[in-house]
């Protein structure tokens, strides 16, 4: 969350700091004869040309730096902006006590305001950027007054409650709204569950089987298609009652769950009491392991079924088709569909291929 909202405020921060750095640097190009209007001390003039390039330089890494965090990356970008801090608090100690320049308490101002507005939500950036410059306004006060200024005093710490509490405010702004956030990835994850899985089976509805079978001819990805029928369920229903069918029905896609070899493989309901299990990269040979699975795992669960003409157990017939050779999904699905009906042919609670 937070390298996240740093990689979006980062360079707006950057660009104020280069901004100002480069108005700084080239002083003279922008107002004529700067230094010898103001009658600025020429020893100490290269030294803050330095420092401009190396508060340029410093920007521009960190700017880089926020689109590829890592552990030492962060590091790093901590120590930058330190490094940055300490470079405009001595510029601006210098600006304010020794040469009395009228924009060098703006320009103070402005640099803690825009690191409150960029790295309130990273309390430790805020910290490395904001405490120099923060004790520089005070020093140079003192420096200036040779002692503390009851008013300069006073709106110092008007500045630091303001500075203190804004940051709050932006932190609480900033908390909601990654709640929000968070609330609108729930939803559209559980709308999307919706939209692509079976209520009642908790299976892959009809929908995200058609997705997914496209995809998957897209990508050029071979797979077996198993097509089941629960064998008699109209007699199920008719026998035992709706909602018993619907337990039924929700029975036998945990067997077909419990039988798929990985989370790769999709179960699906197809329609009514129809299931379709896809199973990619799969032969013959495998997708008849796994049928021999489902048959077992019904087995296992000895659900009642008095008027089945196979079983007193609920049964299921399948039908196994490969993609390969196939030119669309339609065609899987339809040869899927015959070897389906060929089993049921041959007397149900078995497979065909």
């Amino acid at each position: 969350m937070v390298r996240h909202a740093l990689s979006l405020s980062i360079p707006w921060f950057t660009f104020v700091n280069l901004s100002f750095a480069l108005m700084i640097y080239f002083r003279n190009r922008l107002f004529a004869h700067f230094d010898s209007t103001i009658h600025l001390r020429q020893s100490i003039l290269p030294v803050i040309d330095d420092l401009m390039l190396a508060i340029m330089l410093c920007a521009v890494l960190l700017g880089i730096a926020c689109y590829r965090f890592s552990a030492i990356v962060l590091a790093l970008s901590m120590a930058m902006l330190l490094l940055m801090s300490l470079m405009w608090s001595y510029s601006c100690y210098y600006f304010i006590v020794w040469w009395r320049l009228p924009f060098a308490w703006p320009l103070v101002m402005i640099l803690m305001l825009t690191a409150l507005a960029a790295l309130y939500y990273s309390p430790r950036a805020l910290l490395l950027f904001l405490l120099p410059l923060w004790a520089t306004a005070l020093l140079a006060s003192i420096r200036l007054n040779h002692g503390i200024n009851g008013h300069f005093m006073l709106m110092w710490l008007i500045l630091t409650a303001i500075i203190a509490y804004g940051r709050h405010i932006l932190q609480r702004w900033f908390n909601e709204a990654w709640l929000r956030y968070q609330e609108n990835r729930l939803l559209i994850a559980r709308l999307d569950i919706m939209a692509h899985q079976d209520v009642l089976t908790g299976t892959a509805n009809r929908r995200a089987m058609e997705d997914y079978l496209a995809c998957a001819f897209r990508q050029g990805q071979p797979f077996a298609l198993v097509m089941l029928d629960v064998d008699y369920f109209k007699r199920y229903n008719d026998h035992y009652g709706h909602q018993a069918g619907d337990h039924c029905l929700a029975s036998v896609a945990g067997a077909l769950k419990s039988s798929v070899r990985t989370p790769a493989d999709l179960v699906a309901r197809y329609g009514g009491e129809e299931f379709v299990v896809i199973l990619p990269d799969t032969s013959l040979e495998g997708a008849g392991q796994v049928a021999a699975r489902i048959q077992a795992s019904l087995q296992a669960a000895a659900l009642p079924h008095a008027a089945s003409e196979v079983s007193d157990k609920v049964t299921v017939s399948m039908g196994i088709a490969l993609s390969a050779g196939s030119h669309s999904v339609t065609e899987v699905i339809s040869r899927a569909d015959d070897a389906l009906y060929r089993a049921k042919q041959r007397g149900r609670n078995q497979w065909g291929q």
